[in-house]
């Protein structure tokens, strides 16, 4: 790889071609033993009991009143799962995994600084030819493992996870091919733009998995005896949410965008919702994800103390190169 480009012309290259980011924020968990998918399949949201070795999966660990604690990504490996998560959540999922593991055949060991690169834009696959890598899978369901090395596809491309010593040797690789290195800021912008949310952001410990819109992907609907999964039922069968995650893009692209958690009113001053992640987006201006009430509609107007912002539905309206 080579030098790393400013966040700039990484979008741009990511828009038409491919860039690699290494993900120094994710952390991977390896999970071994006879019982890996029954286990998983009894403390998270995903149905994992049937899947099998090449099958992928995002999924939650719940407070029993349904609200996100853990989410992560898992790849079935012969004999286990490989989990990639936030590299701040890893220590304690891996705690809260090991500890509930009791009767079960299960070992939870932490991989610690294991390579992880993220190849964004349309670019990715013929990356992975170039620089002689198994081809990613074509659908996210789907994980490939080979060369110590696995590979998933993202909506930004595909995430390569190492799972042994040949994992530095396989993504070496890349740097001969040509890939240009760019910021982790570039993926921070990226998914902000299409709406995707992450643990610690969007998915912290007082947000429902139906309000952070993960029914269907990360929560399995068809299953059943998980903890928070009666939580789960009863608040997508009656349709209590009260807030959905939207984006806001700021009037004022000079002005300081709100932090965090800054609290949202309408014009009228009535609560409106909640920031949760912002960026300064090279094309868009200053741009969030934040929870935003249903009476809000998109084009809706709403301020963050004196700063202004447009509710936009997600993802953002940009112009992106279909492969």
């Amino acid at each position: 790889m080579t030098a790393v480009l400013d966040l700039a012309a990484a979008l741009t290259s990511s828009r038409t071609g491919v860039v690699a980011v290494e993900r120094t924020d994710l952390a991977l968990l390896e999970l071994s033993g006879a019982d890996v998918l029954r286990y998983l399949h009894a403390v998270s949201t995903q149905h994992t009991a049937d899947l099998r070795a090449g099958d992928a999966a995002p999924a939650l660990l719940l407070s029993p009143k349904g609200k996100i604690e853990f989410a992560f990504r898992l790849a079935v490996l012969e004999g286990g799962a490989l989990l990639d998560t936030e590299a701040a959540a890893a220590p304690a999922l891996g705690e809260r995994l090991a500890r509930f593991v009791l009767r079960y055949d299960v070992t939870v060991t932490p991989l610690g600084g294991a390579p992880v690169v993220s190849l964004v834009g349309p670019g990715a696959d013929q990356a992975l030819a170039a620089a002689g890598l198994p081809p990613a899978p074509t659908l996210p369901d789907r994980a490939t493992v080979a060369a110590g090395l696995v590979a998933h596809r993202t909506e930004l491309g595909v995430d390569l996870l190492g799972t042994g010593e040949a994992a530095p040797g396989a993504v070496a690789p890349l740097r001969q091919a040509g890939v240009p290195l760019a910021p982790l800021a570039l993926w921070e912008v990226e998914r902000i733009e299409r709406g995707l949310p992450r643990w610690g952001g969007e998915l912290t410990d007082d947000v429902l998995a139906e309000e952070a819109g993960l029914l269907g992907s990360y929560v399995h609907l068809d299953k059943g005896c998980y903890p928070g999964q009666e939580s789960v039922a009863r608040v997508h069968n009656l349709g209590q949410v009260q807030r959905r995650l939207a984006g806001l893009r700021f009037e004022d692209p000079d002005a300081e965008p709100p932090p965090p958690r800054a609290a949202l009113v309408t014009e009228s001053g009535r609560r409106a919702g909640q920031v949760r992640s912002v960026v300064r987006h090279p094309e868009l201006g200053p741009i969030a994800l934040a929870y935003v009430r249903g009476a809000v509609a998109a084009g809706g107007r709403v301020l963050a103390g004196e700063v202004a912002a447009i509710v936009v539905e997600l993802p953002f309206p940009v112009q992106r190169v279909v492969p």
